[in-house]
């Protein structure tokens, strides 16, 4: 179905109107063939009215047709570029956001804590995510926008996740704190960094220049790496 060749409103509402002039032009000449009115007009053979009448009001109601549909194409036009031009400013606006939040990730995976009243504490606050309230978010790729909309449960989520490591460690270095932190935030910011990518790539933003340095390479060895390797040991209990 997505191959079949779209035919535009343009096209056939004008052929359909040439159509039936050219259909009215055959009555007519049929009509003139067959006999006339007392007053001598030409009659139509389908409704008995004058030909001249009926040409005229299917000229009337083509040019209506015509004017109407043209309209409407035109009043689609604008409204989808609108739309275009609007979803490439809401992703704008996120991926100006997502940036700087996987850079704040990225600097809780390095974030080696300092040591206050004998505990190990984080340097680096959790970093956290809150999209203007003006976005009209109808007008972006529905799986971009779940995916952009779902990113502050991910954040939540991985707090959780955060916390609950918690009960299972204790001061004063809270080591596993400390590794599911840089493991949950290694995954979150990927989450984003790809999604500001995609965002990028859909609606035509410039890439930023990470040839000097790429902040995937951290996450993925706090995430990516670390995930593997528990991977590996669940499947080794396993057996």
């Amino acid at each position: 179905m997505k191959n079949m060749v779209r035919i535009s409103w343009k096209v056939i509402v004008p052929a359909a109107t040439l159509i039936l002039a050219a259909g009215l032009s055959s009555i007519h000449a049929a009509a003139q063939s067959t006999g006339e009115t007392p007053g001598g007009d030409s009659v139509s053979l389908l409704t008995g009215w004058p030909l001249a009448i009926v040409t005229a009001v299917a000229t009337t109601v083509g040019t209506i047709a015509v004017t109407y549909f043209n309209h409407r194409l035109t009043v689609g036009r604008d409204s989808n570029e609108e739309r275009a031009k609007h979803a490439t400013y809401v992703a704008t606006r996120v991926v100006c956001i997502l940036d700087p939040f996987v850079l704040h990730c990225v600097d809780v995976i390095h974030d080696q804590g300092e040591y206050i009243d004998g505990e190990l504490t984080p340097q680096v606050d959790a970093p956290g995510l809150e999209f203007p309230a003006d976005l009209d978010w109808k007008t972006m790729d529905a799986a971009l926008m779940y995916r952009t909309l779902s990113l502050p449960n991910e954040i939540a989520a991985a707090d959780s996740k955060i916390s609950a490591f918690a009960e299972h460690s204790g001061p004063p270095n809270w080591d596993e704190v400390w590794e599911e932190r840089r493991y949950q935030y290694g995954r979150v910011g990927l989450y984003a960094l790809d999604l500001a990518a995609d965002l990028r790539k859909r609606y035509g933003l410039a890439q930023p220049d990470y040839s000097r340095w790429n902040p995937r390479d951290t996450l993925d060895i706090a995430y990516t790496a670390e995930d593997a390797k528990r991977k590996k040991v669940s499947g080794a209990s396993r057996t």
